[in-house]
């Protein structure tokens, strides 16, 4: 895969916007949420300072982005709520358009905006990490916000997508531990990030954690980036500590431990949703060019919680290949820079990246991720240039 060919221009002001952007990604308690406004600002504003560059590798995700905004456009017609499936299909195409603008811009600038994006993230899940974890044990205000139904949400209208928000941010903070400087911002990250994944009681975010974090660690043992300095010793003593000390100190209380005891089991609904997905898929396969997008909520019971099965049935064939090829792709990129000589700082950051998509493309399969933001983000960043190594 080949690195950009041209010059690295200066971000100017696309770096602050879309900075601010994912800084306020932790907040979706409204919609459109002001991640999607700024970032919306960004895609207006932003090439009137500094131009998207799209090199030659990223010719094929831009075209299976293409191929699914078609698949949304074939099948719409057919939808059986016309006016619900053109705005499920708008928020579908902004997420597209951003995520490929924002692998332009990437492209362009490199890693001083890989930098600044995936500290903001930190900073933002930071904050609403502290804010919710300080409601839940009643240190802060907000309890009946943000844990309506007993599940960590923060600012988020549903558990699962708070917990699954916390990841990428937790694997940061793992990665950065190993740095001798700095680290406390670092092990509270770690502290309050993994006590949200833990405290939002959703499964699949526990799943998505425990991969990225995995994905991570091995990725670094691949490389053969992970020496036994004095710092990477302390660093990971000091991560085992804090996830340590916290996962003893969250189990003392007696609502913590009822909650693990019933979200660890198997739940009634859980029947349900296998049903409903089995009950889709034969659905996807009558009608092949599909039944329009967002029409699962219309023609079922319940959603299809699975990404790849919401592709197949409202998008069809066309559809369920173009998803399976954009996130199958774009994780094959991430991984495949994660592994090569380069910039330590630079790897490490697309490191990051490949380790939480691996859990977010995981857990699409049971959760439906079409709009999660974060998941936009991740497979933006996968297509970041990596930084040679001096």
């Amino acid at each position: 895969m080949s690195e950009p060919s041209h010059p690295l221009a200066p971000p100017g002001l696309v770096q602050p916007l879309l900075g601010l952007a994912v800084l306020t990604g932790g907040v979706v308690l409204m919609e459109p949420a002001p991640y999607d406004l700024l970032m919306c600002g960004a895609l207006v504003v932003g090439p009137m300072f500094l131009w998207p560059s799209f090199r030659p590798s990223l010719a094929l995700p831009l075209l299976l982005a293409a191929l699914l905004v078609l698949a949304n456009g074939i099948s719409i017609v057919l939808s059986p709520d016309l006016g619900r499936s053109l705005g499920f299909f708008g928020v579908t195409a902004y997420l597209l358009a951003s995520a490929a603008l924002v692998a332009g811009w990437l492209d362009r600038a490199g890693t001083p905006l890989l930098r600044t994006l995936l500290h903001a993230y930190a900073v933002g899940a930071g904050i609403t990490a502290t804010l919710a974890v300080g409601a839940y044990f009643g240190v802060l205000p907000g309890a009946e916000l943000m844990l309506p139904k007993g599940r960590l949400q923060g600012l988020f209208k549903d558990a699962n997508v708070f917990g699954a928000f916390m990841v990428p941010a937790v694997v940061l903070a793992v990665a950065r531990l190993g740095d001798a400087r700095r680290r406390a911002p670092w092990a509270v990250l770690l502290l309050v990030g993994g006590l949200g994944v833990l405290l939002s009681y959703s499964r699949g975010a526990w799943i998505n954690l425990a991969l990225s974090v995995i994905a991570y660690l091995g990725l670094r043992l691949a490389s053969g980036r992970v020496r036994p300095s004095l710092a990477t010793i302390v660093g990971a003593c000091v991560g085992l500590m804090v996830l340590g000390g916290a996962l003893v100190a969250a189990l003392e209380h007696p609502t913590v431990r009822e909650m693990l005891e019933i979200r660890a089991s198997a739940q009634g609904y859980d029947d349900d949703r296998f049903g409903n997905q089995a009950a889709a898929l034969v659905v996807a396969l009558e009608h092949p060019l599909g039944i329009g997008p967002g029409a699962t909520e219309v023609r079922f019971p319940i959603s299809a919680h699975s990404l790849y099965v919401r592709a197949f049935v409202e998008n069809g064939v066309l559809g369920l290949w173009a998803t399976l090829g954009l996130l199958l792709l774009s994780q094959a990129r991430a991984l495949w820079v994660s592994l090569q000589p380069g910039d330590e700082a630079n790897q490490r950051m697309l490191t990051v990246v490949a380790a939480a998509l691996v859990g977010a493309v995981v857990e699409s399969a049971v959760i439906d991720t079409i709009h999660w933001r974060h998941l936009w983000l991740l497979l933006a960043l996968a297509w970041a240039p990596r930084l040679r190594e001096r």
